[in-house]
């Protein structure tokens, strides 16, 4: 397991969305994989809370209907989604998650040469009674609201990625930019004893880390919902060529991911033993978050919404996260879906 606590690792520039920083726990599984016909690679950055980093577990991939029956499952765990992406190019995998910037700058930049396209949903922000990524401040703060921001140091896991979009969007709702604050780059892990040592005033939690900023009674001073709509975060992807050449395996792999996402809502607690241990992580961590209506994102159908698609790239090019915004229909489908 790699250290992913290290800030160096996490300058990875705009191309990187929210999950970059979450990742860096990469290298749980040995295989990579999409070259063979019988076989389709797999390829996820966040243990945990990228549903789709379940499928390593080989009990939960033995509750699915077709995988290791129709198809066999090379599951990779990258850094970064640009290295995911980077798999994806050259051939390396075949599916991947990625998040709102990430996916963009793929799309914008042409990274995949016979394109992108979004397949499933992954995991959504700021939805109605569920977790959005949220700001703390130390409990004894003068940080209480988003006015108080001006003149502030704050923390961002990437900047110009899809949680410094958050950060912007609140700034520019109460009248300040990106000039009126200092933001410092750094690993969400470390984001709450970076308050406690003051390395910055004030921080924007996922909701894997936040559990302890709850826990230490940490000041809440805004959450996604105030200034935000619904929107897809993350989401499963693929290359044009491959939904050409696999589009069968493809069909099924989906047909297992939405079962999967079936199997998480009714198995909780199996799970996350299963998920801590597997990816070695404490167990109260994960018991105090995952799908816990108030403390996790919403995870429902896989289907996507392509008008909340829309938004989501929208809000991001709105703070220049990436150059243009595009239309997500033309890159984006719920066709393969079962």
């Amino acid at each position: 397991m790699g250290n992913y606590t290290r800030r160096a690792a996490l300058k990875r520039g705009t191309a990187l969305g929210a999950t970059v920083g979450l990742s860096g726990i990469a290298g749980c599984s040995s295989i990579l994989g999409g070259g063979d016909n019988s076989e389709l690679g797999f390829n996820f950055t966040v243990p945990i809370e990228n549903t789709g980093s379940l499928f390593d577990i080989p009990e939960i991939q033995d509750a699915l209907p077709n995988v290791g029956d129709e198809y066999e499952l090379n599951v990779s765990q990258d850094s970064a989604t640009t290295d995911s992406v980077n798999a994806l190019a050259t051939g390396e995998t075949d599916v991947i998650l990625v998040a709102n910037v990430s996916y963009a700058n793929t799309v914008l930049e042409e990274a995949v040469p016979s394109g992108l396209t979004t397949i499933a949903s992954g995991f959504g922000d700021a939805y109605p009674d569920h977790y959005g990524v949220t700001v703390y401040s130390l409990p004894d703060s003068d940080i209480t609201n988003p006015e108080d921001l001006e003149g502030a140091t704050l923390a961002v896991n990437t900047l110009g990625g899809g949680i410094y979009a958050v950060w912007m969007h609140q700034l520019q709702q109460v009248g300040l930019t990106a000039d009126d604050v200092e933001f410092v780059e750094q690993g969400f892990p470390t984001f709450a004893e970076g308050l406690r040592d003051g390395i910055f005033d004030a921080a924007i939690f996922p909701a894997l880390f936040a559990t302890e900023a709850r826990s230490e009674g940490f000041t809440e001073v805004f959450k996604s919902q105030d200034i935000l709509d619904p929107y897809p975060h993350a989401f499963v992807a693929s290359g044009n060529d491959v939904l050409d050449e696999k589009e069968d395996m493809i069909r099924t792999f989906l047909e297992d991911y939405q079962a999967l996402i079936d199997y998480v809502h009714d198995n909780r607690d199996k799970v996350v033993s299963l998920a801590s241990e597997h990816f070695e992580m404490a167990e109260e961590t994960v018991d105090a978050f995952y799908l816990l209506e108030e403390y996790d994102y919403y995870r429902g159908s896989a289907e996507l919404d392509m008008d909340e698609l829309q938004y989501a790239i929208d809000l991001v090019s709105e703070v220049d996260a990436i150059d243009e915004s595009f239309d997500v229909t033309e890159h984006a489908t719920n066709e393969y879906l079962p």
